[in-house]
């Protein structure tokens, strides 16, 4: 599975080292939404709606052009964390260690009562994500507040999410008593490198008389996947018997592509043809393609009320270029664990080893998922409220709802925002950040999980976001 560990290898290098923008979907969206505990429905205009309420794009600002380029602030942010251990945890299960009678370094005997504890951090699954996004160029014009406001962005989007099943460290604390039946079905993967060319545009329509005004937006998305990796399916069950049988079925399906100018070599094949190291290129050949689209609405119902509602990345990708299916569907019989050839076959079936083949083509959804929300300006005071609920359990999105509200209080060209958000992934965040307006010009810092800060020890996920726009 050497095609595997390239991409994992690469993404974690990816998110170690660089925290780009992400918009969309329900995960991280520019850095001022970041930092209001990403909430952004009716709360980002311009530049900043892209990816979150399209319809914001039309403002009543006096500004007619704005443009993001990495100067003086590359568009940038970022997590990579996991929604089950923290730091603390992690270091009393693994980072303890001691010397035994003999001398030698061992770490910690789990007792009954830290195996009942390390079961439960995996109680709502163990998921590890890492997701980065870099918006390297977007402009929006706005000739007249009659013609509207279009726009154009370019950016990437480095996003993974795995899930180790629970029945991994059920075994690996209990062993195997007889009469124990271990299931695999929880197991996630999914990771992709994808570039988003993205036309936008939003006027405004006042149809209804209720509304002091009402705005729409829509943005067309050409997508390109340079990288995909992912698990469609497992349904592995495992039964211990007398006598340390182990027996149950292998059952798993997953699929890869990657640009051909990446030179991957997928371990099933056997052709002698030499291929090249692996190769990295800004713009490479893509291995898929696809489109999508973002609709959106805002409605102000007077000077302090206005209601937004958006559906972001409705579409998919079909990737047919380097792509591979790995699949298994057999029995699994072991009576002797300490043979490494039923070991081996234990993992062949497990992972689809010798099941790989080419394939033509297969499609995967974007991260679709639904925005609703409302906000109050009180003077120089924001208050906003935000309900996301995803529609699949692609990278950067969760079918669990997230609610969320933050706040934006500006103090000249200075500003102070916080926000909560609750439940999907992360199930809390609480978010912090500024911001810097110099008419001209706009700065941005946030992290909604501020409290990483505050409290290091209990942190999950490290995040952060910051950004700049022009405006002229």
């Amino acid at each position: 599975m050497k095609a595997y560990k390239i991409f994992f290898v690469f993404v974690f290098i990816l998110t170690l080292k660089i925290f780009p923008q992400a918009g969309g979907s329900i995960g991280i969206s520019d850095a001022r939404s970041a930092a209001m505990g990403k909430t952004s429905v009716t709360s980002s205009f311009g530049l900043r709606a892209l990816g979150n309420n399209p319809a914001n794009l039309f403002s009543d600002s006096s500004k007619h052009v704005e443009f993001i380029i990495p100067f003086p602030l590359p568009n940038l942010s970022g997590s990579i964390g996991t929604n089950f251990i923290t730091i603390d945890e992690y270091n009393y299960f693994f980072g303890y260690k001691t010397k035994d009678a003999d001398g030698r370094t061992i770490g910690r005997y789990l007792n009954d009562a830290d195996k009942s504890r390390m079961k439960n951090l995996f109680a709502d699954g163990g998921a590890i994500t890492g997701d980065v996004q870099v918006q390297y160029f977007a402009i929006s014009i706005k000739p007249s507040n009659t013609f509207g406001s279009f726009a154009f962005s370019m950016g990437d989007i480095f996003s993974s999410n795995v899930t180790f099943p629970q029945g991994i460290v059920s075994i690996a604390l209990d062993g195997n008593p007889v009469n124990q039946i271990y299931n695999f079905n929880d197991t996630k993967l999914k990771a992709w490198w994808l570039r988003k060319y993205s036309l936008s545009y939003a006027r405004r329509l006042n149809i209804l008389p209720i509304f002091q005004k009402i705005s729409v937006g829509v943005s067309f998305n050409i997508i390109q996947g340079f990288a995909y990796t992912g698990i469609d399916h497992v349904n592995t069950q495992l039964t211990t018997g007398a006598g340390n049988v182990i027996t149950g079925k292998g059952d798993f399906l997953a699929y890869a592509a990657f640009s051909p100018d990446f030179n991957v070599k997928y371990d099933f094949d056997k052709s002698t043809t030499a291929k090249k190291d692996f190769e990295f290129s800004p713009f490479p050949s893509p291995a898929g393609s696809g489109f999508g689209f973002d609709f959106g609405l805002n409605a102000k119902l007077n000077d302090m009320w206005s209601f937004g509602f958006a559906i972001t990345d409705i579409g998919n990708v079909k990737w047919n270029k380097n792509v591979a299916e790995y699949s298994s569907n057999k029995p699994i019989y072991l009576d002797d664990l300490s043979s490494q050839a039923q070991r081996d076959s234990l993992v062949d079936a497990l992972t689809g080893k010798d099941g790989g083949k080419y394939i033509s083509e297969f499609s995967t959804q974007l991260a679709t998922a639904l925005h609703l929300g409302a906000s109050m300006q009180l003077n120089n005071l924001l208050l906003a409220f935000d309900y996301n609920q995803g529609f699949n359990d692609q990278p950067r999105n969760s079918t669990k709802p997230r609610f969320s509200v933050g706040a934006d209080w500006a103090l000249g060209f200075f500003s102070l925002r916080t926000g909560l958000s609750f439940g999907g992934f992360d199930k809390f965040n609480w978010g912090f950040g500024c911001g810097f307006d110099f008419g001209f010009l706009e700065m941005n810092f946030g992290t909604p999980d501020f409290q990483s800060v505050v409290n290091p020890n209990t942190a999950k996920r490290i995040t952060f976001a910051f950004d700049s726009r022009w405006k002229f």
